[in-house]
């Protein structure tokens, strides 16, 4: 552990120079794997943006994916800055800069979020007098962002989830059995390395499958959007209820893993819990503004099988946010059961700035041991035509003095923050990927504290209203 801290601080301190640079050609990786160890990255919320240049529109609309690279290539377009979605320039840097920091990956993991905000009124609006079809755009773009992520990561596997952007019914709409999912099937599939497991995937979006290094761990990837509060399927008005079929599906995986032996990981796009940030937006009496990420009853029932399969399950990876969090499932007595990652996004369209995480885990039993966080740290120079500078924005173990990601250090860490003024300050300025303008700040602190640890409705309010 001395050894690796050692790397830690000196891969900060490599950091402070950017990407390109005579001395950064080959930075000190932040992450030293020991044997019997691997590191994997996580990616989420790209939301590519193919209108970014809409003049480029008609003739994307026009070619396959295959051509897509040679059309945005010699556009010669620009990164995009705050409050934008990332387009083919920024998409391309921050893949780039997952790639050189002189680490090998395992695997990757994609939580979500492909299409770019206002897809279908973008399409509609740009895609000249002959368009080919919003669903073959759409399905054509999400196939891009996997083309890139593989092009980027060859022959390691590559495992996605959906995300509410992507559908070509609207946002939060994704339709079961869709043209889309199916147009984005046969790819996942493929890059995952492991066809026979996504059978089940052309109905919903979800599948598990085996870990690709941890011979007695499972990946049980979800389609949560059916449990959002704003889900709706308007593309099919007789689609039943996707979100009770998924959760039972869940039961019965969950059931399998433990029969056999086996433990599993969950990947979905919106994390389990409260939405501090919605509801330090709303108005009311402060039990009517705790908002969770999901809606009744499976808020609820999700936890109800954490807790029953307690030991299987002890880490899921989302995004969604946009922003660098964390929450902590508890058992009912407290005892912290899965830590669950919330991981920042690379698309700046809510403020933050774009990042990426490398995770740290043993390939024996799949603990995850530590991160290192990376990021744009001059988004807005870039926007302007300077040189992107990729830097290591923080590693897990040193900013938050801890020995493992376990779901009791992650408790621990919560805890210590919330006692802890200037460890408060660290995660604040962590949580937006240090962009100037702050989400987290006094004013608002104890409903993202509240948070970290209070999944469920109940205990939210007690821990977030209490003296109000």
């Amino acid at each position: 552990m001395l050894a690796r801290f050692a790397f830690a601080v000196a891969a900060l301190a490599a950091a402070t120079l950017p990407l390109g640079s005579a001395s950064a050609q080959m930075p000190i990786p932040p992450l030293q794997p020991d044997p019997g160890e691997g590191i994997f990255l996580l990616m989420t919320d790209i939301h590519f943006d193919p209108f970014a240049e809409p003049s480029l529109v008609p003739e994307l609309d026009r070619n396959p994916v295959s051509k897509w690279p040679e059309i945005f290539k010699n556009a010669g377009m620009s990164i995009q800055p705050y409050g934008q979605d990332s387009g083919y320039a920024l998409t391309t840097s921050a893949l780039g800069a997952a790639a050189a920091q002189g680490m090998t990956y395992d695997y990757v993991l994609y939580t979500g979020d492909y299409l770019s905000h206002g897809f279908n009124a973008n399409y509609r609006r740009l895609a000249g007098p002959s368009p080919q079809g919003l669903a073959s755009f759409a399905v054509k773009t999400a196939q891009f962002g996997f083309h890139l992520l593989s092009g980027t990561f060859t022959e390691i596997p590559i495992f996605g989830v959906m995300g509410n952007t992507d559908s070509v019914c609207g946002d939060y709409e994704i339709a079961p059995n869709s043209a889309f999912i199916h147009g984005i099937a046969g790819q996942w599939a493929q890059l995952s390395g492991q066809p026979e497991r996504f059978s089940q995937f052309r109905t919903g979006g979800f599948y598990k499958a085996a870990h690709p290094t941890v011979a007695d761990q499972d990946l049980i990837v979800l389609n949560n959007i059916f449990w959002t509060p704003r889900y709706k399927d308007t593309c099919n008005a007789d689609g039943g209820d996707p979100g009770s079929a998924m959760l039972s599906w869940l039961d019965w995986q969950l059931y399998q893993t433990r029969q056999a032996g086996r433990k599993a990981q969950i990947l979905m796009h919106v994390p389990p819990g409260i939405n501090a940030y919605s509801t330090t937006h709303r108005s009311g009496a402060c039990e009517a503004r705790v908002s969770s990420f999901w809606r009744d009853p499976f808020a609820d029932d999700f936890l109800a099988l954490m807790r029953k399969y307690a030991g299987t399950v002890d880490y899921t990876f989302s995004g969604h946010t946009h922003m660098d969090s964390f929450t902590v499932i508890r058992d009912s007595d407290g005892t912290p059961l899965i830590a669950s990652e919330i991981a920042p996004s690379v698309s700046p369209i809510f403020g933050n700035n774009p990042a990426f995480t490398a995770f740290l885990y043993d390939r024996q039993t799949g603990a995850v041991k530590d991160s290192a966080t990376f990021y744009l740290s001059n988004l807005e120079a870039a926007a302007k035509g300077a040189e992107p500078e990729w830097r290591l924005e923080y590693v897990y173990s040193k900013t938050y003095s801890t020995t493992d990601l376990s779901p009791a250090s992650r408790a621990d860490v919560a805890e210590r923050i919330s006692n802890d003024a200037p460890l408060r300050q660290q995660f604040s300025a962590l949580y937006a990927v240090k962009a100037e303008k702050k989400q987290v700040d006094p004013s608002n602190w104890k409903a993202f504290s509240c948070a970290q640890t209070a999944t469920s409705r109940e205990a939210y309010t007690a821990c977030y209203c209490a003296g109000q």
